[in-house]
């Protein structure tokens, strides 16, 4: 009875890690669509205001506007002010995306400590909090480099926002080389 129970928890695991190892594809198709709706995104966004704003520059050196193009104009802000709503919504998504992607990656990992008992906490939750830090860096840097081009003070905010996550993930890291160094010692 104790054999069974033994073997079936083998074979459990075998098939969980072979499930794990066969997700990785999944993992890295869900990074490049979360790459890429983000660069989309963002790319479309950035020629929208670029063409809004050119739009605006020949509307204020004419000087010339008729009821007409002011109400053009009004419907195109109310489109503006909707649209922005959507590409946060966007932005959330292939953040999302970027997460799971991450999470998928690393989930052979997990499988693999899965056996030992305090140690599969704190490597499921340590990889849940690298996946999510590192996919907000991510997407953050994705979006600053898109902005860098026509609002550089803009993407050297992004840029840095970036940057925290990484700092906080770097420090965290070497925090606890630090506490395992004063255990040896």
């Amino acid at each position: 009875m104790n054999q069974k129970t033994e073997s079936n928890q083998e074979n459990s695991f075998g098939k969980r890690f072979k499930t794990a190892l066969k997700n990785l594809g999944v993992g890295i198709v869900f990074l490049i669509a979360g790459l890429f709706l983000l660069w989309h995104n963002e790319t479309t966004i950035l020629e929208r205001e670029l063409k809004l704003e050119q739009a605006q520059s020949v509307i204020s050196e004419t000087q010339q506007k008729s009821s007409e193009d002011e109400t053009n104009v009004r419907v195109d802000t109310q489109n503006l002010e909707s649209t922005t709503a959507l590409n946060w919504g966007f932005r959330i998504a292939g953040w999302v995306i970027l997460f799971l992607g991450l999470a998928t990656l690393f989930k052979p990992l997990v499988v693999l400590v899965e056996k030992i008992p305090l140690l599969s906490n704190f490597v499921g939750r340590g990889i849940t909090v690298f996946a999510l830090l590192s996919s907000l860096s991510l997407t953050l840097i994705l979006m600053s480099a898109v902005w860098m081009v026509s609002r550089p003070v803009f993407g050297a905010v992004l840029l840095l926002s970036g940057m925290i996550p990484l700092f906080l993930l770097y420090r965290s890291g070497k925090r606890a080389r630090l506490k395992q160094a004063l255990r040896r010692a």
